[in-house]
């Protein structure tokens, strides 16, 4: 055997002796825990393809909503669930700690989860909004700026607006440092180095990051509607939450005290909810963590549940405000995704009909409307209001529609509301324009890559919205949902 061969041997088997600090006896799991954590999830795509246009249809105009990319850690489940665990586990003796089996790890764990870490862009998450940045490059490369360097004379030229300004690309980001970051990443994913500047910030001429305050209160600006809402608040959610957490939870500690009976004893729900969201934000700070492998899928899916039900009475259907904090995105999406090129006159017979000159705009959108693909960065809020804006997940034919009260003494496993696939770090909500030859304009909602029924706009083709129906659509429920600032005052 030669010394090169020796070596890699020798390299696997320390690679197995080492294993077991880092992925401990562990429970056989059919499905990933990892996409089963709604918030906390990293991201990923719940479907392999993104669902494709209807045949001779092509894509004009694209607004996109992305929730920023994965951090270490959220404020209020660290202290309120994360911190008083670890605190737990820390205060007790070796003694109280298993010294074998899947539990064993808890003797020597120290977590990546520290308060003064909260909130902040993980590396993964830089890694995974640039991959972001790539994918989404892939399936609206038609609807980018050209990749190609502008030459010394066109540089000089520029494109220019109606008032002789350049007119670049723009991302719009809310203003929290982790939405930033979330950003400048996707912009280094999307965009070659020349037009996305070496920080993501963008060159200025072809690209621009814009920042919008968090708690604008403009609709045309507002990419954070829930922070300028003194209304809305979050605490209330948790009580129904804790009723199905008052289900699950102590069936997860009877199990255990069967195999760890001396510390099961210590443990509370809280702790059972704690080590769960540990998995997630472990797995992202440091790429594994031992929780993931001590709990049944059940379990697992019981964990999504709780976060399902907190999530419809916190940004839900469950919640009054959502329709109205949904509102000013989309109110603002329909203008984007009506707005005429300014360097072509050229539309087709249905567009004549349904596109007017457009007053100049605030920020956003750019005042020439040339701009095709419009993405947006905000918080895990802002998608689950625009999707019950849209009527999404709110079916009337499904047996039990996502508007009605989730139950809290049973999961309902065939449910619409699953914020997994709504909610996960870098989860993304975009409202797509297409035209169909001979066949006008249309409008769809597209999830995470698949097309979900805007319930009460699916007068189009495959289940999508014909463009007028969607405009007059959106203006009804806006006049309806639009005076937010009234419902969001605190008397």
């Amino acid at each position: 055997m030669s010394l090169r061969q020796l070596l890699a041997v020798a390299a696997v088997l320390s690679s197995a002796l080492a294993a077991p600090s880092q992925q401990p006896f562990s429970l056989p799991n059919r499905i990933d825990p990892l996409k089963h954590l709604s918030a906390i999830s990293p991201f990923f795509l719940p479907t392999e393809k993104p669902t494709p246009l209807p045949p001779r249809c092509s894509l004009t105009r694209v607004s996109l909503l992305v929730r920023h990319s994965s951090i270490m850690g959220n404020d209020d489940e660290y202290e309120q669930t994360m911190g008083p665990f670890i605190h737990k586990i820390g205060n007790l003796s070796t003694d109280d700690l298993p010294d074998s089996g899947e539990w064993s790890f808890l003797r020597e764990w120290e977590t990546p989860i520290v308060e003064e870490r909260l909130e902040e862009l993980s590396g993964r998450g830089k890694k995974d909004a640039k991959k972001l940045g790539k994918y989404i490059r892939k399936q609206y490369d038609d609807l980018f700026p050209s990749k190609k360097r502008k030459s010394v004379d066109e540089a000089r030229k520029g494109k220019k607006d109606k008032k002789g300004k350049d007119t670049t690309y723009k991302v719009w980001t809310a203003s929290s440092d982790r939405d930033i970051e979330s950003a400048k990443a996707y912009i280094l994913g999307s965009f070659p180095r020349h037009q996305s500047g070496d920080d993501g910030h963008g060159d200025g001429e072809v690209v621009q990051l814009v920042k919008v305050p968090n708690k604008a209160r403009d609709w045309d600006r507002s990419l954070t509607p829930h922070k300028a809402c003194d209304a809305f608040e979050k605490q209330s959610s948790l009580e129904p939450a804790s009723k199905w957490l008052d289900i699950y939870a102590p069936k997860v500690r009877a199990r255990l005290a069967g195999t760890i009976p001396g510390l099961a004893e210590k443990l509370d729900d809280q702790d059972i909810l704690a080590m769960q969201m540990l998995c997630g934000y472990e797995t992202i700070a440091q790429g594994f963590s031992p929780f993931c492998h001590v709990f049944t899928d059940e379990e697992w899916l019981d964990f999504e549940y709780y976060m399902d039900v907190r999530f419809h009475y916190m940004m839900g259907y469950g919640n009054d405000l959502s329709p109205y904090l949904g509102m000013p995105w989309v109110k603002t999406a329909k203008h984007l995704l009506g707005g005429k090129d300014s360097d072509s006159d050229s539309t087709s017979d249905d567009e004549a009909n349904s596109l007017q000159p457009l007053p100049e705009p605030k920020l956003p959108p750019n005042a020439s409307h040339s701009q095709l693909l419009h993405p947006s960065f905000t918080h895990r809020e802002s998608p689950a209001f625009v999707s019950v804006f849209l009527n999404l997940y709110n079916s009337s034919t499904s047996a039990h529609p996502a508007s009605h009260p989730p139950s809290l003494d049973h999961r309902v496993p065939n449910r619409d509301w699953r914020t997994s696939h709504l909610v996960s770090f870098l989860g993304h909500v975009a409202l797509e324009r297409f035209h169909c030859k001979g066949d006008g304009d249309y409008v769809r909602a597209v999830v995470n890559g698949k097309h979900e029924v805007m319930h009460g706009c699916e007068d189009g083709l495959d289940g999508s919205c014909r463009w007028k129906t969607f405009h007059d659509w959106v203006d009804e429920r806006a006049l309806r949902w639009g005076d937010w600032e009234s419902v969001c005052d605190v008397k």
